[in-house]
């Protein structure tokens, strides 16, 4: 039977196609490891070397989730930290990837590292979403930049009677443009990636709807000024559980449903929630 002192704090140092282990007991002393793992053998090492009791920490990396679902069967808890976390206690000029692993299971056993809360998979699901989503409204953005930017060079202007230059419509007026031919050729890419990230941002929405459909505490959120099914959803995927917020102004901050307040000598106003939290 497994007791207190046979706890292994177990450190992975997570790599693209490989990751090293190393583990050390209470006292700090190496128990396992160094051993490298190439993922194609990952889910055998788990089986076979891990424990049901062991207290595993990773540092927080494109692949951290995956890694984490794969773990939590097996041992007895999976701390995932920030890389800044490690480092404001850490100074080191040089780092491998087994003196990394060494230090991230001794920081464990110390009880040092502060633990990032880890979102169940249908919140993770949900931030993915919201993520792509961004990052096609991001797109979009740069590409009506980059042509407004066109138009402003070369001193055009732009049709009186339209609102939205970049509608589908105005293709031929954008391809009659006079300018260079490859000034032409910049103009048609952009437009495509305009029409490519409204395609793939409007994907992405949908799947977002879906989800707000099935969830019972979007109508609640729908009732605040401001906050319609898309923000709803997004809000919720940003909080993930509720009870781990201390009180409700922490919670607030976070979901970036406060008012936005301007205090200054005698004035004093308030304005609309400022949607800025996490």
């Amino acid at each position: 039977m497994m007791t207190q002192e046979n706890v292994r704090y177990i450190g992975l140092d997570i790599h693209k196609r490989y990751l090293v282990a190393y583990g050390v007991n209470r006292e700090q002393e190496q128990v396992y490891g160094p051993r490298r793992v190439e993922y194609s053998r990952l889910k055998r090492w788990i089986q076979a070397e891990l424990r049901p009791d062991d207290e595993v920490v990773v540092e927080m990396t494109t692949n951290t989730w995956h890694m984490v679902d794969l773990l939590e069967p097996h041992v007895g808890s999976v701390l995932v930290v920030h890389p800044p976390e490690v480092k404001s206690i850490v100074k080191a000029r040089v780092m491998t990837d087994k003196k990394a692993a060494r230090i991230l299971a001794r920081l464990h056993a110390a009880k040092l590292l502060p633990a990032v809360w880890i979102p169940p998979k249908e919140v993770r699901e949900i931030r993915s979403l919201v993520a792509g989503r961004r990052r096609m409204v991001s797109l979009g953005v740069r590409a009506k930049n980059a042509l407004h930017n066109i138009l402003h060079a070369h001193h055009i202007e732009t049709p009186e009677v339209v609102n939205d230059i970049f509608h589908p419509d105005l293709t031929d007026w954008w391809s009659s443009l006079p300018i260079p031919s490859l000034e032409a050729i910049r103009v048609a890419a952009e437009l495509d990636n305009i029409s490519f990230a409204q395609r793939q941002k409007a994907r992405f929405e949908l799947a977002l709807y879906q989800l707000a459909a099935k969830d019972n505490r979007v109508p609640l959120l729908a009732q605040l000024p401001g906050i319609g099914a898309l923000s709803a959803i997004t809000i919720l995927g940003a909080i993930g559980t509720i009870e781990r917020f201390p009180n409700a102004q922490k919670l607030v901050g976070y979901a970036g449903l406060g008012a936005g307040v301007h205090s200054s000598g005698e004035s004093h106003r308030t304005g609309r929630i400022t949607k800025t939290g996490r």
